[in-house]
């Protein structure tokens, strides 16, 4: 495995999203790395491990169940499971990690010193995740940077052709980052869909944006605008659904998901355009980052956690542990970590063996947003309301303001502010 430090890069996106160059940046702050270690080694793996985990973080505890020869049990009762690998915090009762000598040592690797009850797994690239060869066969050769800057309103008419397109192929011309690009007479070989978007693999992490733009600020002031955005992205979306996710051109989601779903192989050849949103300067809060920047740049996503829980038994216990450890102290579990589930770790690294691993590196150090960590009540309430959206026959104000209305309720923000 090849392995390539980003703790830099990590530091960067507030700069350079308002105005600096990297060259700037560098020069200005580069953090030392985490260079924390865990120096007890983990005791040997027991023969049984009980676990909850999501479709996308399920692959890391399979991979240490091969790696120590460990039976595995996968439960979807999170009360009867010794470890939980889940994409956000839930509740329930679990084990504080700073209670214990060496899950504090690991929980310092990731900067963590105060009381918690989980570990973080890392973070990975979000946004429409699509084949380069269709988006080039489109498009052109430069498709995907066109499309990465494109405005809101360049976008939307991009969606919109698109799935005109898709009905009935003929020349059409859209304009991309200012430049017009012309859809073919004939659908190429290389673009099988027959719908501009599939239903998204992970919802929640797209209001990260939205947060940033109110800076962080969880009121109805702060949030309405950037909410007025997202409700515009997500019915572009169900307005524009293809009817399988085979039949897509672009899927939301984050490397992680789709690595656990379609396989690394599978992946290789996909390229990443921003969660765009419909923002304008009124709904900017902050000055750390510009309109430009929260549309043209993807998020580096939380892709959940590690918790243990508190009242599984004894030996139950000690499997949860050797597992966490494994992941935080093992090569084979930085593998896990970095290669099967794709992810940059809490301390920094990530892996470049791959075309796309060295693609998400790449992105990483251009300059990325910072995700936002979301418990799993308000991810579920975020991700409902998204849904409540299908169907519908056209979009009124009402509707948006009902939208907004409910995800200010998600994220504990109070009451809708005058739209």
């Amino acid at each position: 495995m090849q392995t390539r430090k980003t703790a830099a890069a990590l530091a960067l996106p507030a700069l350079l999203l308002a105005g600096c160059s990297l060259a700037d940046v560098q020069a200005a702050v580069l953090p030392a790395e985490n260079t924390a270690t865990i120096e007890t080694a983990p005791t040997a793996a027991p023969q049984s491990l009980t676990v909850y985990a999501s479709a996308s973080l399920a692959p890391a505890a399979r991979a240490y169940a091969d790696a120590q020869g460990v039976a595995l049990t996968e439960t979807d009762d999170a009360g009867a499971a010794d470890l939980l690998l889940v994409d956000h915090a839930s509740g329930g009762s679990l084990l504080d990690v700073t209670s214990d000598t060496l899950l504090a040592a690991a929980a310092a690797r990731a900067d963590i010193t105060d009381n918690a009850n989980t570990l973080p797994l890392g973070r990975s690239l979000y946004g429409y995740w699509a084949s380069k060869d269709a988006l080039t066969a489109l498009l052109g050769d430069d498709a995907v940077t066109a499309l990465q800057g494109a405005t809101w309103d360049e976008w939307s008419d991009f969606v919109e052709t698109l799935s005109a397109w898709l009905a009935a192929p003929k020349a059409a011309v859209v304009t991309l980052s200012g430049q017009d690009y012309t859809l073919p007479e004939t659908k190429p070989d290389a673009v099988k869909a027959t719908g501009v978007f599939a239903q998204p693999a992970d919802r929640a992490a797209g209001y990260s944006a939205a947060i940033l733009a109110a800076d962080g600020t969880y009121t109805a002031d702060a949030l309405t605008g950037p909410l007025n955005g997202v409700y515009s992205a997500v019915a572009l979306e169900w307005d524009n659904m293809a009817d399988s996710e085979a039949n897509a051109v672009f899927r939301r989601a984050k490397l992680t998901d789709l690595l656990a779903e379609y396989g690394s192989d599978a992946c290789q050849g996909m390229v990443l355009v921003p969660f765009k949103c419909n923002f304008d300067e009124s709904d900017l809060t902050t000055e750390e980052y510009n309109l430009d920047g929260l549309l043209d740049y993807p998020v580096l996503a939380d892709v959940g956690c590690i918790a243990i829980n508190a009242g599984t038994s004894a030996d139950g216990l000690k499997a949860a542990k050797s597992a966490a450890l494994w992941l935080y102290s093992n090569g084979e579990g930085e593998d896990a970590l970095t290669e099967t589930l794709g992810v940059i770790t809490p301390w920094n690294t990530a892996s470049d063996a791959t075309a796309l691993g060295a693609m998400q590196v790449e992105q990483a150090g251009i300059g990325i947003l910072p995700g936002t960590a979301l418990d799993a009540a308000t991810a579920d309430a975020l991700t409902a309301n998204e849904l409540a959206l299908q169907g519908s026959e056209s979009r009124t104000k009402a509707e948006r303001t009902a939208f907004v209305k409910a995800a200010l309720a998600a994220l504990g923000a109070g009451e809708t502010a005058e739209q």
